[in-house]
């Protein structure tokens, strides 16, 4: 049987791509997971572990898997062939539009997706701990 590794630089190299892939900054990226930029930046260059707590902020910050965050594991199950499949199709889609419109507008709508997909993740986060609290409502639903 393979014994599985966890590999600090590996990790955070496969941190580093995805965070560059969506054209988020460091610094972004360390607001958004609650951690200071210096040891947000050490987890990307392998300097330092993580906590299951930070490891799992990250993997729902850039929406992919524990397996793949730690062991670089691409996960085989159908259900994920099925969206990367639908993924494509999608950025085709994405990719068509943009193609129509100046570069100004393409850089805007970059800036704008990019706030889009942050804001989703943060949302995201206060769902999962209002379902933890059985509750079930954003607080700002809560009296609406």
């Amino acid at each position: 049987m393979e014994k599985d590794t966890y590999d600090r630089k590996a990790a955070g190299k496969r941190i580093r791509e995805k965070r560059r892939q969506l054209g988020i900054t460091m610094k972004e990226a360390a607001e958004q997971l609650g951690r200071v930029p210096t040891y947000y930046a050490d987890i990307e260059r392998g300097n330092c572990g993580m906590s299951v707590e930070t490891m799992i902020a990250i993997s729902r910050l850039y929406h992919m898997s524990l397996d793949y965050l730690i062991l670089g594991k691409e996960d085989d199950d159908r259900a994920v062939k099925d969206w990367e499949i639908n993924r494509t199709e999608e950025s085709e889609a994405v990719y068509q539009l943009l193609n129509s419109v100046s570069k100004r507008e393409r850089m805007y709508a970059a800036k704008v997706l990019r706030t889009f997909l942050i804001a989703c993740s943060d949302v995201g986060l206060k769902e999962e701990e209002l379902q933890a609290d059985g509750n079930g409502q954003l607080d700002g639903l809560k009296n609406g």
